[in-house]
């Protein structure tokens, strides 16, 4: 299936392991059909600060994909432009987590991330990427109007904007990318996000407090991410991004 684009490019900026002009090469052959087709524009790498730099259509999920098929770990740093910049509009993430009563999942507790990028005034480009469902499921992405998880997705109010709807594939795993002009991303900063089985709630066999859910938080932007080990699993950067979670 082709990756959806974007109907701007929008600056990005991934950590990746470079360690040599090999590592440079290897990632700019992993990216080379997308530069050659102009969906990937303005790429620059720094080795010492292990960084590579880009505008492009892509969603940033399938760019990480083609980063670390070179064989080096990458992970999203920063979106959206210079934060204080005129071209930084907002950017926003969310992480997937499930909670009490859900039922004949996978174990761990992370389900996926979203992110949130403001392309311009009036369009904010979705990217999603799930993981840990039943295959075969149909998944619904919505924003409710509360930030509260202390109950999972049952305290987090009614839905106020509904994104779409993706199925899972046999390994569970499912993508949604979308663009809507219906909010901006600092209209949701500090609401939730929801994933509910569309099918399961419908006919009444879920409960609110089996879908999958986060808090929306506002995300870095360029070279505004300078972590290199993590505070809460003292982990380095590529430790992490080699954790089984997306």
């Amino acid at each position: 299936m082709a990756t959806q684009l974007l109907s701007k490019p929008l600056p990005l900026e991934f950590g990746v392991e470079l360690k040599c002009q090999n590592c440079v090469n290897s990632v700019q052959a992993a990216l080379q059909s997308e530069l050659s087709a102009k969906h990937i524009v303005d790429l620059t790498f720094s080795i010492p600060d292990q960084r590579v730099t880009l505008s492009s259509s892509l969603p940033p999920s399938r760019l990480v994909q083609l980063i670390r098929s070179s064989g080096r770990s990458a992970v999203l740093r920063g979106s959206g432009g210079v934060p204080g910049s005129p071209t930084f509009l907002g950017a926003a993430v969310c992480i997937f987590e499930i909670f009490k009563g859900a039922r004949g999942w996978a174990q761990h507790n992370n389900r996926g991330l979203a992110r949130l990028m403001q392309v311009d005034d009036t369009t904010c480009a979705i990217d999603v990427s799930l993981d840990g469902f039943p295959a075969s499921t149909v998944l619904e992405v919505r924003v409710h109007e509360s930030g509260d998880i202390s109950g999972g997705a049952s305290t987090t109010g009614e839905p106020i904007h509904i994104l779409g709807a993706v199925t899972t594939d046999e390994d569970g795993r499912a993508d949604l990318v979308a663009e809507v002009g219906s909010f901006s991303v600092w209209d949701v900063i500090g609401r939730s996000l929801v994933v509910a089985d569309k099918v399961a709630e419908e006919s009444g066999r879920a409960a609110p407090e089996d879908a999958v859910c986060g808090v929306i938080a506002r995300s870095a932007g360029l070279f505004e991410n300078t972590k290199k080990v993590c505070s809460c699993s003292g982990m380095t950067l590529w430790e992490e991004s080699r954790e089984p979670k997306i």
